[in-house]
Parts: structure tokens; C-alpha cells; sequence
């Protein structure tokens, strides 16, 4: 539920049971309001006196005068303690006071008036109040000469005074866990949001650690960490799996002629080529400059030449811009195959789909030799 659906006294939880234990806990009575009506005449009487006085004792202090500030301001907190007085001395000590006690509580701490002032404030007020009750009625100039019958008010003010005090406290205490909470929550989503941040920069350095950045493609050392998986898998299930070494002809030739930005574009179109060809579990990686290698894992030599074969065809119609002439760049693959019965290490693999490589751009064009099985073992 939104704060602006509840009333300042539900979201305090100020009920009219709560009202009741309060006056309990403070000791206010209905003789005590009793008391208070009848000094109400007095405090009427002398109303405009008691306002000024103890506004002219407040903004003597140099903080709070700071915090009203002006002359309206200062204007229409006289008329709030005026009618504050009035209920203060009017006997119904309900809901409708208690709230507006509550509202008092809230604009004070809005306006950053901090519990030590308004304390120092409502003991100003109380001395005031007291020295008006006591002294009409016995000639006395203080609060300890007052007579019998104004003990009773005087008592039942400071009940109701204190009294006044818990629910304006019940207001900054709101407020300060208020703050509390709300800071939490932004620490908790600031946390958040850093969390995230950093697993974001985890990984954008992981993705850098392990992979190329202008293909997007796994780099050298993410293929030897999967090669090496891979082939002990396939050692250990016995099933086939291959290796393929691919090198760019006439790439050099491209970039020469045609400047490095369309010698990457012939790199991000092998890139791509590989990405829609090969199959989800097959690892294509950049080995550096116009190389590149892809491990195929249950896929032996005579498939592995089809795969090949498919890649020609994509990375002709990704290489080639429509409208101008084609591209000069094959490509050379080398295949090896690992041996089940005696299976190569990794970079013996690399070793002879390499080589493979190597007899494969002697062919014109397009090109794929695998490596023997005599030169394997």
C-alpha cells in the first residue's frame, strides 16, 4: 500500500486503543482534562502574552532563529501556538489531537528542527505556562509559590505535555527509520547494481581472456583447453574426432590492395561462415592473424571434408560484396584425425592438421588434404 493511501496515524499505527494505553502510561485522566478546561479562561486571557514571550525567548537562539528564518514565517508559527494553546487547554484529548500532535512531530523534522531544540522549546513553554497559572491566583512569581488549587493544572499540564512529546517523538522515530529504510534499499540496489556490474565486467574480461575480439570467435588458448577435453572424451568412449587447421590464401594480397578494414571484413565473413555451418558442440577458434582452427568432435575425416566443403560454399557468398568483384581469398584446411587405439596428445594433433594445412595451399583454390594415418601415428 502507498504511504499517500494511509493516514499519518495508521502508518504510525496510533490507534484508538494505542491512544488509550498512552494516556494510561502517562497518567492522564479525565480529572486532568477537567483541570486543564477550567485554566483554559486564564490561558485565553493572557494568550497574546504567552505567544510572544515565548516566541521572543526562541528566536533569541541563534539555530532556531535560523530555521524560521523571516517575519511571515515567524508570523504564522505565532497563530499555530495560539491554536495549539487552545486544544492544549481544551479538554478533548481524542484522535483528531493526537494527530494533529503527529503532524506537528512530521514538519518539524521536515524542516530539520532537531529533537534538542523542540525539547528546549516545550520546556520554554512549560515555564512559561506555569508561572501564568500559578501566579494570578496567589500574587506569586513562581511556580513554587503556587497555591493548592493549581497544583491539579499544573500537574495535568505536564502530564498532557509529556504526553505531547511521545507522539512527536513517535514522528521523528518514523521518520529516521523512514531514512533508515530508504537508505538501505539504496545501498541494497546500489549493491545490486554494482553485483551486476562486476559479473558484467567478469565476463567482458573473460569473454577478452578467451576470446577474439574482432571475430567474437574462442582464441587460441580456449581451444587447446577444449581440444585437450575433447580428445580425452573421444580417447575415453572411442569415438572419432577431428581436428581442422584453416589459413586464408591471398588474404595478405586483400589487405595490400584493399586496406585492413576490408581485410577484417574478410575475417568477421570466415567468422560468420563457421558460426552458421558448424554445429553447437563444434569449438571454430582464431589462432592469430588469418588463421583459424575448429574442433569436431564425433566427426571423422570423410565427414569432416563435407563440413569443410559446406564452409567453402557459405564463406564465398559472406566474402563477396554484390555488384563488385569477387575476392581474391581462399581458403586451405588441413585435417587430423585423432587415432583411437593410440590417441595423439593435443598438440600433436595440431601439429599434423597444421602440416596438412601446409599441403593444402599448394592446391589452387579451395582446399582440404587430411592428414594420413601413417603420418599421424
Amino acid at each position: 500500500m502507498k504511504l499517500t493511501d494511509q493516514s499519518l496515524g495508521e502508518q504510525l499505527h496510533i490507534t484508538a486503543l494505542e491512544i488509550s494505553r498512552r494516556k494510561e502510561l502517562f497518567a492522564v485522566t479525565a480529572a486532568d482534562a477537567t483541570a486543564l478546561v477550567r485554566a483554559k479562561e486564564l490561558v485565553s486571557g493572557s494568550l497574546d502574552a504567552i505567544v510572544e514571550e515565548f516566541y521572543a525567548t526562541q528566536v533569541g537562539i541563534p539555530e532556531i532563529e535560523r530555521l524560521i528564518g523571516d517575519a511571515g514565517t515567524l508570523a504564522r508559527l505565532k497563530k499555530h501556538m495560539a491554536r495549539y494553546l487552545l486544544t492544549l487547554f481544551g479538554g478533548e484529548y481524542d484522535d483528531i489531537y493526537v494527530l494533529s500532535r503527529l503532524r506537528v512531530g512530521l514538519v518539524h523534522n521536515r524542516i530539520g528542527v532537531p529533537p534538542k531544540l523542540y525539547i528546549s522549546s516545550l520546556r520554554t513553554l512549560h515555564d512559561i505556562l506555569r508561572r501564568y497559572l500559578a501566579g494570578p491566583a496567589t500574587g506569586a512569581t513562581d511556580a513554587g509559590d503556587a497555591c493548592q488549587t493549581c497544583l491539579p493544572v499544573l500537574a495535568a499540564l505536564e502530564k498532557l505535555l509529556l504526553f505531547d512529546l511521545s507522539l512527536v517523538f513517535d514522528t521523528y522515530t518514523h521518520a529516521l527509520m523512514d531514512q533508515v529504510n530508504r537508505g538501505m534499499a539504496d545501498l541494497e540496489a546500489y549493491a545490486k547494481s554494482l553485483e551486476r556490474e562486476v559479473q558484467a565486467r567478469t565476463h567482458q574480461l573473460e569473454e577478452q581472456a578467451s576470446h577474439d575480439v574482432l571475430t567474437g570467435l574462442p582464441n587460441r588458448r580456449t581451444l587447446f583447453e577444449t581440444l585437450r577435453r575433447e580428445t580425452a572424451h573421444a580417447a575415453r568412449h572411442s569415438h572419432p574426432l577431428t581436428l581442422a587447421y584453416l589459413d586464408l590464401d591471398g588474404f595478405k594480397s586483400v589487405n595490400d590492395r584493399f586496406g585492413h578494414d576490408e581485410g577484417d571484413r574478410v575475417l568477421l565473413a570466415l567468422a560468420q561462415a563457421l558460426k552458421t555451418t558448424l554445429r553447437t558442440e563444434d569449438l571454430p577458434a582464431r589462432m592469430g592473424g588469418d588463421e583459424f582452427c575448429i574442433v569436431l568432435p564425433g566427426v571423422d575425416l570423410t565427414r569432416a571434408e563435407a563440413v569443410m566443403k559446406r564452409l567453402f560454399t557459405a564463406f564465398e557468398t559472406l566474402r563477396d560484396t554484390p555488384g563488385k568483384e569477387p575476392l581474391p581469398v581462399t581458403i586451405s584446411v588441413g585435417l587430423a584425425g585423432l587415432e583411437i587405439e593410440t590417441p595423439q596428445a593435443p598438440e600433436t594433433l595440431s601439429k599434423q592438421a597444421d602440416e596438412a594445412m601446409y599441403l593444402a595451399k599448394k592446391i589452387p583454390g579451395h582446399a582440404v588434404v587430411a592428414a594420413k594415418a601413417d603420418e599421424q601415428g
